[in-house]
């Protein structure tokens, strides 16, 4: 009958304390994590850097709604002037 220790053992990620090399799985998770990680890192500098543009944008948009404004109301003044 067979017992714990004829069991075929399946080898563990990183082998005993850091003893054995490392796997293929192991450097391919690595490199997987390596590449997340900079992938990660680079949307969230680019979504800092858009969110500390937005009180820039904002500020020209209400200066272009203004402009609009203003150019209608002078319109308005005119077409009535011609009437």
């Amino acid at each position: 009958m067979p017992t714990e220790g004829d069991a075929p053992k399946t080898p563990e990620l990183g082998g005993s304390e850091g003893a054995g090399p490392v796997s293929a799985i192991e450097r391919n998770l690595m490199k997987v994590a390596e590449e997340l990680g900079a992938l990660l890192g680079a949307a969230e500098r680019k979504t800092t850097d858009m969110l500390s543009h937005k009180q820039s944008i904002t500020e020209h948009l209400v200066k272009i709604r203004d402009t609009a404004a203003r150019l209608l109301a002078q319109v308005e003044k005119g077409r009535d002037r011609s009437r």
